[in-house]
């Protein structure tokens, strides 16, 4: 049975999604491409076979470029309003989602050698942890079908 959880690909554009799908045989990603963190660019389709995940974490990440120039965007829109209200407010919202965007949530996957990391806002983290979840119990039962003491303890 597959589990799949959809997850915003980026703050400003947060109806535009991805996903993470998990089933015995198969990790499978489609994520989006951005350029700034913010401007949507295509997709990516990923299958990982499980068996060659060693582990899955979540990491918080803070990255200093967004946010200091969202934090310098939201500045400039503070002082456009005076002249310009809805000019400023437009600003303001743009200044918000990049420095939004400096804020985020990955899932790491290790494999064979390799990490695979899935950046998402950071209001999606509970999908992050739902699905790293998921990952866990797939390796779990993965390993525990190949463990033939195992077999024989349920057996008998």
């Amino acid at each position: 049975m597959e589990k799949k959880v959809e997850y915003s690909i980026s703050l400003l554009f947060f109806w535009l999604k991805g996903y993470i799908a998990v089933d015995s045989r198969f990790v499978k990603i489609q994520r989006g491409n951005t350029i700034f963190g913010f401007i949507p660019a295509g997709k990516d389709n990923h299958s990982i076979p499980l068996k060659n995940i060693s582990s899955a974490m979540i990491s918080s990440q803070y990255k200093s470029k967004p946010i200091l120039f969202g934090a310098f965007i939201i500045i400039l829109a503070l002082a456009m309003m005076s002249d310009n209200f809805f000019g400023g407010l437009f600003t303001l919202a743009i200044g918000v989602g990049v420095l939004g965007s400096g804020l985020q949530t990955i899932l790491i996957l290790q494999r064979s050698g390799s990490d695979y990391l899935i950046s998402v806002p950071f209001f999606d983290k509970h999908k992050l942890i739902t699905i790293q979840n998921e990952i866990t119990e797939a390796l779990a039962y993965d390993a525990d079908k190949t463990d033939l003491n195992l077999y024989m303890q349920r057996k008998s």
